[in-house]
């Protein structure tokens, strides 16, 4: 911390700007200059004298260039801000200060924003920033816009650039006052939420003007409002990715909620002639899910100042605590209601489509000369995909492992586990290679090429897009057949049945005499389901495909769900981070998108297709 701001100083900040070099400097009084690299704007807060606001100051930090300050050091703060106006003005034509206030808390009747600028230059730049405030919405705070002269920010002893010199170097003086509704007046205690709410609002209609500002008046073109945020990452943005990751690596989800027995199940479970709930078995716990849960509350999120990367990290270490609790209930009748508020439910519409598949697909005649795949061909072609996904991404480093501990396939961590017993008929064996090794292997490692690590580890809530994407590749190679569609509609079925109250038995039964299911098929959805006390995200395949189908008809692309283990609303978060440099273009493209004869149904999907048209 410097104990004032010299001339020498300011020449410093100046030269690291005009190289292109980030700033990042503590100021007199802990006030601090943050500038990410060269930029045309500046956001300014100075702390009334003698009383440090430090929550209006916050809002600031998810800004790419800011100065926090205080109102007694404004003779000295004066020739910092104008010579980075000036030497950025020259830079980029034109230059932009905005200044963040807090209104008194004495004033009675202020609006929630006051827009304080020019009375006659730029009126469309504060019609822009009137324009984005009203769109903030808060629930039970009605948001109200009102504008000023910004004359207060050019007078004494506020004033930190005179008026002929803003117009001599086209500078923009925009004042924003806020009403500090985040503070109880009585009080001063803060509502953190409505705060953080309020920052993350605030800084994108900031962007969102400062980004109408520049694309005229600046020689600086961005792409996008949002590739005017952060660039540069601080450390403990990265210290907190690898604490969460190292929680989620100490346990496998899947493996630990899925029974070791199913054989020895459904022999019990046949000789008791399908009337008694047969008896799972579960690896050993190999985690104490309580330290677990101290360890994972004891990562300071709240450090983190980047809004998109504060919520995305909020966001996981809140499905971590679910799972962690579906863990300690394991076989309980509470394992349902965590898998519920961590998987979803069966809404009407869901159950609509689902019932619709099971009545409008006939159950398949049973054919005893199904061609199976034997196990090691599969496993021979599942290793060449894998090469395939290598050739593109040398750092790939997965394979097929072959188990008698797991039932069917199951990726987990990034490797390809098939169960001894699998059935898989020659006709499925591309579509489920593409399934787990074109999409869940895929998007592992493109994950894992990203520095985020939350992107391989999966996003809260990526099972349903994964599952629509995979699903969806099925159907690309033509291996996506009715019977495969009957059973994932079987799944919505029991789920549904399942949070209503069915027993396993019930469940089975109705597979069996109202869908026809034979006793396999109807056993093995059953089991899935009720697995672990009760494991609703099996509804989560048929619900992805059905969001995913209509996400396409809207004419997005496929190809940015593929970046990682996200969910769909991720979308504009990962394009935010994309824009802002802070993520890679994605480095492994899955057969289907580089294969010609494949494209004329990718043209389909955009222009829009149901469930039931894909068979």
């Amino acid at each position: 911390m410097i104990e004032s701001i010299t001339d020498s100083f300011i020449q410093k900040i100046t030269r690291s700007l005009k190289r292109g070099k980030q700033v990042h400097r503590r100021l007199p009084q802990g006030g601090l200059i943050y500038i990410d690299r060269p930029l045309p704007f500046l956001v300014l807060f100075r702390h009334p004298a003698g009383q440090p606001d430090h929550p209006t100051a916050d809002f600031l930090k998810a800004n790419a260039a800011y100065i926090i300050s205080h109102e007694e050091r404004t003779e000295e703060l004066r020739p910092l801000v104008q010579s980075i106006a000036k030497s950025m003005a020259d830079k980029f034509g034109a230059f932009m200060i905005i200044e963040l206030m807090a209104a008194p808390t004495s004033a009675a009747d202020v609006p929630l924003f006051k827009v304080l600028g020019p009375q006659k230059q730029l009126p469309t730049t504060v019609q822009a920033i009137v324009k984005e405030l009203q769109g903030v919405k808060l629930s039970d705070i009605r948001t109200s816009v009102e504008t000023g002269s910004n004359e207060q920010l050019l007078q004494e002893p506020r004033c930190l650039m005179p008026e002929e010199d803003l117009k001599k170097h086209a500078v923009l003086m925009l004042g924003l006052q806020l009403k500090p509704v985040y503070k109880n007046t009585a009080t001063g205690k803060i509502y953190p939420l409505l705060l953080r709410t309020l920052r993350e609002k605030v800084a994108n209609a900031i962007k969102k003007t400062v980004f109408d500002f520049v694309s005229v008046q600046t020689t600086h073109h961005p792409v996008h409002f949002q590739a005017l945020g952060r660039q540069a990452v601080n450390r403990v943005v990265w210290r907190i990715d690898k604490q969460l990751t190292s929680i989620s690596d100490q346990f496998r989800f899947l493996l630990l909620v899925t029974p070791v027995n199913n054989n020895e199940a459904w022999a019990e479970f046949k000789k008791a002639r399908f009337k008694k709930q047969p008896t799972f078995h579960y690896r050993l716990m190999p985690i104490d899910a309580d330290q677990l849960k101290r360890k994972l509350y004891n990562i300071s999120i709240e450090k983190v100042d980047d809004p998109t990367l504060g919520y995305l990290f909020r966001d996981k270490r809140h499905e971590l605590d679910k799972m962690l609790t579906m863990l300690a209930d394991r076989n309980s009748p509470d394992f349902l209601y965590s898998s519920m508020q961590l998987y979803g439910t069966v809404d009407d519409q869901l159950l609509k489509v689902a019932e619709g598949i099971l009545a409008a697909l006939p159950a398949p005649a049973r054919d005893v000369n199904t061609d199976l795949i034997p196990l090691p061909e599969f496993v021979a072609q599942a290793e060449r995909e894998i090469a395939f996904l290598k050739e593109q991404y040398p750092a790939l480093d997965s394979g097929v492992d072959v188990r008698d501990d797991v039932v069917g396939l199951i990726v987990s961590k990034g490797r390809l586990n098939v169960g001894t017993d699998a059935k898989i008929p020659r006709h499925r064996a591309q579509a489920l290679i593409q399934h787990e090794v074109g999409t869940h292997i895929l998007t592992y490692f493109n994950g894992k090429a990203q520095p985020l690590h939350q992107l391989y580890v999966g996003s809260p809530g990526y099972e349903e897009l994964q599952e629509g994407l995979a699903v969806l590749s099925e159907w690309l190679v033509g291996g996506l057949d009715q019977e495969r569609m009957r059973i994932l509609a079987a799944r919505v079925v029991s789920v549904y049945h399942l949070t209503k109250g069915c027993s396993f038995v019930d469940n089975f039964r109705r597979l069996k005499d109202a869908y026809h299911f034979d006793d396999e098929t109807a056993w093995d959805v059953t089991m899935r389901v009720h697995r672990g006390g009760g494991l609703t995200k099996d509804a989560v395949y048929l619900r992805g495909l059905v969001h995913l189908l209509s996400y396409l008809k809207e004419g997005h692309e496929l190809e940015p769900l593929l970046i990682g283990k996200i969910r769909q609303d991720y979308i504009p978060i990962v394009q935010e981070l994309m824009y802002r440099n802070v993520l890679r273009p994605v480095p492994i493209k899955p057969r289907y998108l580089l294969d010609e004869n494949i494209k004329p149904k990718l043209e389909q999907l955009k222009s829009g297709i149901s469930v039931f048209n894909l068979l």
